[in-house]
């Protein structure tokens, strides 16, 4: 078995990688083992060179494409995305924007303008409102959308994660409910810190409504104007 998780950044892909790596035995792969960049042209050179191994899984985030699509199901491979309420989405980028301002690793990227600065700042304020964040949720309804992936809602992985990932485990291969119990288990974000590397780096908050503390009027104020229908169409509510 093979699984490839695509989508939107922020949204619990190292999580849901951690749970579906510990569902079905499959090994995590290493950063040097996958493809450089999240890149169709990419993809199809490393899949085409035998370099994606039985009974593993990596998570990119991948646009929407056919052709990727077409080409993951060839492997053969399954395809899983985690969608995220965008405002929880915005403040976990923003705080990851902030952990690496200093290492040098995300250099010139459009989200710099965030770098060292209060939540509140206006350049924060005037990267939403100039749609920096639309990117973002425009990967995860394309995802969504194409029903070609099976999708997980990182705030139901909160309330009913088993319930939640049966409904994917049924699609993909049907597990017990104690190896999914197992496996959410073992994920949690506590013992994620406590494995190093990518997961203790990746795992924050670890919870929902985060944004409910963290934004102001402001904020709320240019998500009601500039991302609206991304929110509704996503099926999360307009605040």
């Amino acid at each position: 078995m093979r699984i490839v998780i695509a989508g939107p950044p922020k949204a619990g892909n190292v999580w849901l990688k951690c749970i579906m790596a510990h569902i079905y035995d499959l090994r995590p792969l290493l950063k040097r083992e996958t493809p450089q960049r999240p890149q169709f042209h990419l993809f199809k050179a490393w899949v085409e060179a035998g370099s994606f191994p039985d009974n593993s899984i990596f998570h990119q985030h991948y646009d929407y494409k056919n052709e990727l699509v077409d080409l993951i199901d060839a492997v053969p491979a399954h395809t899983v995305t985690i969608i995220r309420d965008p405002y929880d989405g915005f403040v976990s980028s923003y705080f990851t924007i902030q952990q690496h301002k200093d290492d040098g690793l995300r250099a010139g990227r459009r989200t710099d303008i965030m770098a060292g600065k209060p939540l509140s700042d206006p350049d924060v304020i005037a990267y939403l409102r100039n749609g920096g964040f639309r990117n973002n949720m425009r990967r995860a309804r394309e995802w969504m959308e194409s029903g070609r992936t099976h999708v997980v809602r990182y705030e139901r992985l909160h309330s009913d994660p088993v319930a939640e990932l049966r409904s994917v485990t049924d699609a993909i291969q049907p597990v017990p409910d104690e190896k999914i119990a197992a496996a959410v288990e073992a994920c949690k974000a506590d013992n994620m810190r406590k494995m190093g590397g990518e997961r203790s780096r990746h795992v924050r908050a670890a919870k929902v409504g985060d944004s409910r503390e963290k934004l102001n009027e402001e904020h709320l104020a240019v998500f009601r104007e500039k991302y609206a229908d991304m929110i509704e169409a996503l099926g999360y509510e307009v605040r």
